[in-house]
């Protein structure tokens, strides 16, 4: 077992070696500030001082917002935790990486610390639960579809059958894991999964030994790192010496120390064996003898004991030796499955308490039964309670109809009374007319002079509406005025300056020069135009002359004619493309130029602010069905949430440094609404921003 927990930690230090790459410069694209205390803290990884720079690290990760060195730091203290063995305090620092990790959207970091989990796991003998937490890592991988979580979860799998023993089963899974790295993940370092894949050829037979070379070679040349390449040399060394290459591996190995001199040591166990071996080879016996006396691994020492007995013709020793590592195999089998069985026997303890859970649950469900039950009957008794009052309240009611009777009698007896005073009543009534017409007239004024009154209030509030109304309309006119003062002089002023220039006489230029003061007038020229032809647009589409000309257009054709327009305006460092989900022989019922005006717009607006990445024009009909939608995304700031409103009024700037006058955008709408569509901002996309402009594929006039 102690040779399992020896391999354990190799693979600890492939898997920490595959997720970390120092020797590069900021491999990981984060603060550079962030980097440089990082890298003192992975040296300090092993102690508290590592601990208290990754502590900082988190904290000025996430003053500035750098979600992915935020992940880097948590990874620290997990190293530490599992480097000094405090299992609690290890645990708490996997969850919170996953937490984190999670939350930031960076789920590499959230697999790594399910690698160092089954690593824990088989550094405590748990092989068993090891393969149980690979099983539970695949399928969050698959639902989460993380192609570093699967490829994490195949190689794992290849430790875990390499460490119980299942080399044939453990190299099925590092093969898989490496095409599946080789095809998916082309940025990881594959080297350490050749040198797995070697290692199990190694072990094979020495027909194997060639095929064991091959992939240590792949290694070599596919390394990124230092350490891991340094690491496939040693294991190309060992192996031309298990292949009886002698002077190939003295002279391989020699190179190697001469480079770990300069750049630090890497794998000391593996350089302790191999100085052996140049001891055997070299014919010193005794210096041989006291490099092994320096392994504490039992199976390591017996191993290169039986070697050296081998090389010195000792056969009998070598065979006690043999013995040694025979029975050493036997008794990490026997421990592997006495481990695999007392796993086993928890997890039956376990369901046998599920089991009961569930049966105390089945009887108070049956308590929860009985309970209705009698809740039933008692609603039961109830009702007939309410029965009995109904019928008692039925009586009581026939005797207030004998009441009633009796008390019509009496009304008959009193209307013979009021016949005797039908004079008096006719007085009466007359008088009450009177009194209640003065009354309605006293309620006609008032209520007249309450209408008078809220028209009166009416009229104020329209007269202090329409002077609010009239007073922003003079702030826009003005505001308006100014605003194409300025964005016609600029373009105006460059014209004549660059014209007045190039026309200057005693002055002479360069053909590049004359070419570039061209382009610089036609640039303003064009500017200026826009500028005239916005203003124009949007007064004939408001004024209701303008008649939108509908007529059958091709819509991939209107696409491109937009984006040719605008094309030249950006250098190389914005890319535009145009994809289409329809076909070129596609046709829309619309007017062409219109369509091609809002296009162009939100073109122009995307080249306006995208420095570097691309704009894209789509053309689809399956994101909003019936209609076809036409989108323009960028990869520049994009919009403020509480600014996605307001970019659509009139004269709106997000910049006011920017060249337009605001327009742009409200003309898309007025000409989507007269073309009974629709514009609007994208909220969702998080790249920069993408504006959309739908319409019905049946036109309504």
């Amino acid at each position: 077992m102690r040779k399992c927990l020896q391999h354990s930690v190799w693979l600890f230090f492939l898997v920490l070696m595959s997720a970390t790459a120092a020797a590069q410069t900021n491999p990981y694209k984060i603060d550079d500030e962030l980097y440089k205390i990082y890298e003192r803290a992975f040296k300090e990884r092993t102690n508290r001082q590592g601990m208290v720079i990754a502590d900082t690290l988190y904290r000025q990760a996430v003053a500035k917002d750098d979600k992915k060195a935020a992940c880097l730091a948590l990874t620290i203290p997990m190293h530490c935790y599992m480097n000094n063995n405090d299992s609690a305090a290890f645990f708490q620092a996997v969850h919170r990486l996953q937490e984190v990790s999670r939350a930031n959207g960076y789920l590499q970091y959230y697999y790594h610390g399910y690698n160092n989990l089954i690593i824990w796991l088989l550094n405590n003998g748990h092989s068993l639960a090891a393969l149980q937490m690979a099983e539970k890592m695949k399928q969050e991988a698959r639902k989460d579809r993380n192609d570093y979580g699967l490829f994490s979860c195949l190689r794992m799998q290849g430790h875990i059958y390499t460490m119980r023993e299942n080399r044939a089963m453990g190299v099925r899974f590092y093969k898989m894991a490496l095409n599946f790295q080789l095809e998916y993940l082309p940025e990881q370092d594959p080297a350490p999964l050749y040198c797995n894949i070697a290692d199990y050829y190694r072990h094979l037979d020495e027909d194997s030994l060639q095929l064991a070379l091959n992939y240590v070679e792949k290694g070599i040349e596919l390394a990124k790192t230092y350490e891991i390449q340094m690491l496939a040399t040693l294991r190309k060394s060992q192996i031309f010496f298990e292949m009886g290459r002698s002077q190939e591996f003295v002279a391989l190995f020699d190179s190697c120390q001469k480079a770990m001199d300069k750049r630090g040591v890497v794998q000391k166990r593996l350089c302790t064996r191999l100085e052996v071996y140049k001891d055997i080879v070299q014919g010193d016996t005794e210096q041989a003898l006291s490099h092994i006396d320096k392994i504490r691994n039992p199976y390591e020492r017996y191993s290169l004991l039986r070697t050296v007995a081998i090389r010195n013709g000792d056969y009998k020793q070598a065979y006690q030796y043999t013995s040694r590592l025979m029975h050493f195999k036997d008794s990490v089998a026997a421990q592997i499955q006495s481990s695999d069985l007392a796993e086993l026997t928890v997890q039956l303890g376990n369901e046998r308490m599920k089991r009961e859970a569930k049966s105390l649950e089945l009887e108070n469900t049956t308590l929860t039964l009985k309970n209705t039950q009698l809740e039933l009957e008692r609603a039961k008794a109830q009702a007939y309670i309410e029965q009995s009052n109904a019928e008692n309240s039925k009586l009581i009611l026939q005797n207030r109809d004998l009441e009633l009777e009796k008390l019509n009698g009496e009304v008959e007896r009193q209307k013979a009374l009021q016949t005797l005073s039908k004079n008096r009543i006719i007085l009466l009534s007359v008088a009450l007319a009177f009194l209640s017409l003065l009354f309605c007239l006293l309620g006609y004024n008032s209520y007249r002079h309450r209408k008078l009154v809220n028209e009166l209030t009416q009229s104020n509030q329209a007269l202090a509406v329409a002077r609010d109304l009239a007073e922003q309309s003079d702030n826009m006119k003005t505001q308006f005025i100014q605003n194409m003062s300025h964005e016609i002089r600029t373009p105006l002023n460059a014209i004549v300056g660059f014209s007045q220039l190039l026309a200057a006489p005693g002055m002479t230029f360069s053909d590049k020069e004359k070419a570039e003061y061209g382009e610089l007038i036609l640039h303003n020229s064009e500017l200026l135009t826009t500028l005239i032809n916005d203003v124009l647009d949007l007064a004939s589409l408001e004024s209701g002359k303008y008649t939108m000309h509908l007529a059958p257009c091709r819509c991939n054709d209107l696409c491109r004619t937009a984006l040719a327009s605008v094309r030249h305006r950006k250098g190389d460092t914005v890319k535009q493309a145009f994809t289409s989900e329809v076909d070129d022989d596609f046709l829309l019922t619309t007017d062409e130029k219109r369509v091609e005006q809002v296009l162009i717009n939100f073109l122009t607006n995307a080249e306006k602010y995208t420095e570097e990445g691309e704009i894209l024009l789509h053309c689809s009909t399956s994101e909003t069905p019936g209609c076809v939608t036409f989108s323009v995304a960028d990869t520049g700031p994009g919009v403020p949430p509480d600014k996605a409103d307001l970019i659509f009024q009139r004269f709106y700037k997000l910049n006011h440094f920017k060249q337009g006058t605001g327009l742009g955008l409200n003309i898309c709408c007025v000409i989507a609404e007269r073309l009974h569509g629709k514009v609007e901002y994208d909220r969702t996309y998080t790249r920069g921003a993408r504006f959309v402009f739908t319409l019905p594929l049946k036109h309504n006039a």
